[in-house]
């Protein structure tokens, strides 16, 4: 399952950077397709009884609804940075450390409302359980992100070297 999962992630990944400038509609267009895959990695991994199954999926759209807007915050974050990191400045610094803070914060509180929820709907080991795949997926993609864009300062060490 994890293998599905990674998977999953890594062509995420590549469809968003394959984008030269992303917009609004890229951004919508590629959540809508691994929206639909990660459904069935979910459905598939959380393993529910019928009775768990008519409420958890009420609790999950209106997740996804929520996590897609902070998906979107990412994707328009790391486009941002990638257009900025050769002329990155003390401020455009401070305004992306701030974003990507403020992006960890409400996705982690937005894990915890919807754990809270699922607890009531489906209960606390099943909702944890679908709080570990997101945590998990959501470390996958945050790796993904990290291994493919320079770190800062490293384009001008490049340029340094070459000199």
């Amino acid at each position: 399952m994890k293998k599905a999962i990674l998977l999953f992630s890594a062509c995420m990944l590549l469809s968003i950077f394959s984008f030269a400038q992303v917009k609004d509609s890229d951004i919508q267009l590629v959540q809508q397709y691994f929206g639909v895959e990660k459904t069935a990695l979910v459905k598939e991994y959380m393993n529910l009884t019928p009775a768990e199954d008519s409420v958890f999926w009420t609790d999950y759209n209106a997740y996804e609804t929520a996590r897609l807007d902070l998906g979107k915050r990412r994707i328009k974050l790391v486009d941002n940075y990638f257009t900025s990191i050769q002329k990155l400045d003390a401020t455009k610094a401070d305004e992306m450390v701030k974003e990507v803070n403020s992006i960890d914060l409400e996705f982690k509180k937005l894990q915890m409302k919807y754990y809270k929820k699922m607890s009531k709907s489906i209960g606390s080991v099943k909702a944890a359980q679908f709080y570990q795949m997101e945590s998990y997926l959501n470390n996958v993609i945050n790796l993904g992100i990290q291994e493919n864009i320079p770190f800062v300062g490293d384009l001008e060490q490049m340029h340094d070297k070459k000199k």
